[in-house]
């Protein structure tokens, strides 16, 4: 990236000249603001790799906002994902839809938040996409238009549903949406991991297992945060499971904590075979790999302790202490495989004492 550099961009018919380094500055800024947890392995990475990443979620927290916003309805949700991904389809950044941003930015979800300022300022982001390397942008944006499209074509099915709770219809289902909103940033990471000249000889031993790997960080995010999820008309946890225990997902949250625990438990059981994936394909990656190995083990050991504390406790936030203790995890494992094997298992186990790995279908 050329530093201090200007460069003009077309917005909304009118012209406007940001500087590079100023863009630049907003992002790095923005990124623990928006998610403290990735802000943690994004920061150890380097050089373009770590631009490319940030840009990256950054651009994904953006779509996630639009989708999430609890202020408009499916309609302007889809129109806006459908002009984001125009954006990535023609290069050129018309941006958001003007009344559709300004309902977003009026909610109260979003009002004087930092994703509020991120949409606000998504010019800067889009401008610092605009700079890096073409090969990584191809990449980026293909991830992009595959998940906004996703991400519209569930807001459909949500508009044309009559029920007040919107609810996947079961496993397969459950699968498909994280796919669109996590295991497509799997296939990105990997893409550009494997721009990197060492690691192109690992390149379909990683693929084999990066969609997994997304799908597991994201049925972790669905099995904590529920509860918020069925507040604004969502529940992730499909029909199938909730069914088996006899409960409907508009009653979920009055239901008695052991129930509620045995489908968390369901859940769970459900994201195991796709955490063994996400394990060896860290696995796969050599120690001398140090920056991204840590970027990897970051968020995945957060995940089997944040499942681990879920079945325990039932609480869905590990505390400030266990997220430092286990950082430090981190960087041994990062040198150790042994170490990490060690870990991994007996939490495995405590997890699921009788789990087996099954095949899963190949998407």
């Amino acid at each position: 990236m050329s530093e201090g550099c200007k460069v003009t961009i077309v917005s909304s018919g009118t012209r406007q000249v940001m500087k590079l380094d100023e863009a630049w500055a907003y992002c790095k800024k923005m990124l623990p603001l928006v998610s403290r947890t990735f802000a943690l392995n994004i920061g150890h990475l380097n050089g373009v790799l770590h631009r490319a990443v940030l840009i990256g979620y950054l651009l994904f927290r953006i779509a996630d906002t639009i989708e999430d916003s609890i202020d408009l309805t499916a309609d302007e949700k889809i129109a806006t994902l459908n002009l984001f991904v125009r954006v990535f389809e023609t290069g050129i950044f018309p941006a958001l839809h003007r009344g559709s941003l300004n309902k977003v930015l009026s909610g109260s979800d979003v009002k004087n938040s930092p994703e509020g300022d991120l949409l606000v300022n998504s010019p800067k982001v889009f401008l610092c996409y605009r700079a890096l390397p073409e090969t990584y942008r191809i990449i980026m944006g293909q991830a992009l238009v595959e998940a906004a499209q996703g991400m519209a074509m569930y807001q459909k099915r949500k508009r044309d549903d009559p029920r007040l709770v919107f609810q996947l219809k079961d496993e397969e289902d459950l699968e498909q949406y994280c796919y669109y909103v996590a295991g497509v940033v799997g296939k990105m990471l990997t893409r550009f991991f494997c721009l990197e000249s060492s690691l192109v000889p690992l390149t379909a031993t990683l693929e084999k297992y990066q969609i997994p790997f997304g799908l597991c960080l994201q049925l972790t995010n669905i099995a904590k945060d529920y509860p918020k999820d069925l507040k604004r008309g969502w529940c992730y946890i499909p029909e199938t499971m909730t069914r088996r225990f006899g409960i409907k997902a508009e009653d979920l949250l009055e239901t008695p904590y052991l129930k509620r625990q045995e489908i968390i438990e369901t859940l769970i059981n459900e994201t195991l075979p796709h955490l063994e994936s996400a394990f060896q394909y860290i696995l796969a990656l050599p120690p001398r790999e140090i920056s991204i190995r840590m970027f990897c083990l970051i968020p995945f050991t957060l995940a089997y302790y944040t499942l681990l504390h879920l079945k325990t406790t039932g609480e869905s936030k590990i505390n400030r202490a266990q997220v430092e203790k286990i950082l430090n995890m981190c960087r041994n494992f990062c040198l150790s495989n042994h170490a990490f094997k060690k870990d991994y298992n007996k939490v495995r186990t405590r997890l699921c004492p009788d789990f087996k790995i099954e095949k899963k279908r190949e998407r």
